[in-house]
């Protein structure tokens, strides 16, 4: 059983959907569109499986804690031109409380989104920044090292600032070449033998870094951001379609023409003709090969 098209990233499991999340649900199931919810800390986590539970088929989870989880701070922020407001309270990651959500269900595909998030941590003393910057990385080591121990494909989230490469420096925990490490041993194991290990969320990085992740053995997921800039249409047309998966990340970065709206996973499907357009290919073959990889990387059968 497959269903007609795949949101790889989405957040019902948020407040944005708290007034109306079961009938989004509904409304996205009768266009037999599936998709992950992902968790950015225990709460959000936990409501994640709670929703995934109540439907048989075609609702996931994912489990982990987002890096600007791991530290106080209001939030106010221009994403793509959308407005983002919030709190955050310092969470320490419990690896048996996320290890205990992973083993109460297969309908737990993943673990994240987790990563390193130093664009929002810019604007503190340097002494703090790089304080904030350690904290970061070891959550992310923690949660690899579980992704490994409980065989579960990772979700990274990545957003570097301009005087920072986040990306460089996750390809470098990931191959255990980090100079700062005390063991050059990879944290998680390699994409060898086709095992594909896991999803870059919300890649915008360049050609050199999208070959490494591919390489290593990611998948790579595009959101709304692609339908209404041509500023990844480079990394699109690189990107195998066999490594490409969808994604919302509603309720933010609605695609074109919902832009500034509330996004929602019915809208994964401007996602796919976008990327049909640029690869010159049906929109079919976009929903039916993004959906084989999803299922795949999820282990869903």
């Amino acid at each position: 059983m497959q269903p007609k098209i795949f949101d790889t990233h989405t957040h019902f499991n948020f407040n944005a959907f708290k007034n109306d999340w079961e009938k989004v649900i509904e409304q996205t199931l009768a266009k037999d569109i599936w998709f992950v919810n992902v968790g950015a800390e225990a709460k959000t986590s936990k409501r994640a499986v709670d929703i995934a539970l109540k439907y048989p088929v075609g609702v996931y989870a994912a489990v982990g804690l987002h890096p600007i989880h791991t530290y106080d701070d209001i939030f106010e922020d221009t994403v793509r031109g959308e407005k983002v407001k919030f709190a955050t309270k310092a969470e320490k990651f419990d690896k048996k409380f996320y290890a205990s959500l992973i083993k109460s269900s297969r309908k737990v595909v993943a673990i994240g989104e987790t990563g390193l998030d130093y664009f929002h941590i810019k604007k503190f003393p340097a002494r703090l920044n790089k304080k904030l910057k350690a904290k970061q990385t070891e959550v992310f080591i923690d949660q690899l090292k579980l992704a490994d121990e409980l065989n579960k494909p990772i979700i990274i989230h990545c957003r570097p600032d301009k005087d920072y490469d986040a990306y460089r420096e996750i390809l470098e925990i990931l191959k255990g070449s980090n100079s700062r490490r005390s063991s050059p041993r990879a944290l998680i194991r390699g994409g060898g033998d086709n095992k594909i290990i896991g999803i870059v969320h919300c890649f915008q990085a360049s050609a050199q870094i999208l070959e490494e992740f591919l390489e290593y053995g990611f998948m790579v997921g595009y959101n709304g951001v692609i339908t209404f800039t041509s500023e990844y249409d480079s990394l699109v047309k690189a990107t195998p379609l066999e490594r490409l998966v969808l994604e919302t990340d509603s309720p933010w970065l609605a695609p074109a023409p919902y832009r500034g709206k509330r996004n929602e996973s019915t809208y994964v499907g401007y996602i796919a003709r976008k990327i049909a357009e640029l690869k010159k290919i049906t929109n079919e073959e976009v929903a039916r090969v993004t959906t084989e990889n999803a299922m795949r990387v999820f282990n869903i059968i």
